[in-house]
């Protein structure tokens, strides 16, 4: 089976970390000159002084807030640059490696993102050097996000299901990720024991018009998974069947070896590939080919 979109669409996408968001500085900014009109105004040489300490930790709150802001957006660039082929891969994960900030839980997922898109289990080897508490809090749930992906990848759905458990889908900071995070955990749920949910959690998914092809794919993967761990067997191949007639390698989810899925539905996805056109008129043009 080819590199198709059925295994595109199981490799963990380059995501841009949650990181310090200048609104909020903003607000911090405005609620200290806030407080320091209020000490003025009480004329209290106490209050003055409190205010003044607190202006203080917070400027060195916005020094550290500004400094990681500079580190993610050299991050962020170098995410971005990477996408172009595996070389740039290569080269950004090279820039990153060497980096003064190399250890840094930020640099580590940069790194770790980079990583999966050829050796997935390399790439969680570097994800699990940093404990999750580690990261900056909002960056955790993309960590988390990612973690299910390489497990899922690697056939490890109890270490998926444990990280899937960890995501708050209703994170307001990560929005844009709710869509494919759901369809993702909604397959950790779906092969680890909670089918009902998993299928509930499907049937809440709002698609949005970026990246609406491959976290439709992805959904309705883990639906089949459902399907199949709920008993519904008929649902199932009808499921495959359909997915099979949109793209035959979407199949590779199923029946490739690394995903260490259910035997009998690896054998129920084998049996709707090999009963597809697209394999029997593979196999005649292999026979026609040996028969010359």
């Amino acid at each position: 089976m080819s590199d198709g979109p059925g295994e595109e669409a199981s490799k963990p996408q380059v995501v841009q970390s949650g990181g310090v968001s200048k609104k909020r500085i903003i607000i911090i900014v405005l609620i200290a000159v806030a407080a320091w009109v209020f000490a003025i105004s009480t004329g209290s040489l106490v209050v003055q002084i409190i205010v003044g300490v607190l202006t203080l930790a917070m400027l060195v709150i916005m020094g550290l807030s500004f400094r990681m802001l500079k580190k993610q957006k050299r991050v962020v660039s170098l995410l971005q640059g990477s996408t172009a082929s595996p070389e740039a891969r290569k080269d950004a994960l090279a820039k990153l490696a060497e980096g003064k900030d190399a250890n840094s839980p930020t640099s580590i997922f940069a790194r770790a993102q980079l990583q999966a898109q050829d050796d997935p289990g390399a790439a969680l080897r570097l994800l699990d050097r940093v404990e999750l508490k580690a990261y900056p809090p909002m960056m955790q749930d993309d960590v988390s996000l990612l973690r299910v992906q390489l497990c899922l990848g690697l056939g490890r759905t109890q270490d998926a299901r444990k990280s899937a458990d960890l995501i708050n889908l209703d994170n307001p900071q990560r929005a844009q990720m709710k869509a494919m995070a759901s369809a993702i955990i909604a397959e950790a749920w779906a092969r680890t024991g909670k089918s009902k949910d998993a299928l509930a959690l499907i049937d809440t998914i709002e698609y949005p018009k970026e990246n609406r092809d491959q976290i439709e794919v992805q959904a309705r993967i883990s639906r089949i998974f459902a399907r199949f761990a709920a008993n519904q067997r008929g649902a199932a191949r009808n499921e495959l069947n359909a997915l099979a007639n949109d793209n035959p390698d979407y199949l590779g989810k199923f029946v490739l070896p690394q995903f260490k899925v259910h035997p009998e539905l690896q054998k129920l996805a084998r049996s709707v590939l090999q009963s597809h056109p697209s394999s029997r008129q593979a196999i005649k043009g292999s026979a026609k080919r040996l028969g010359r």
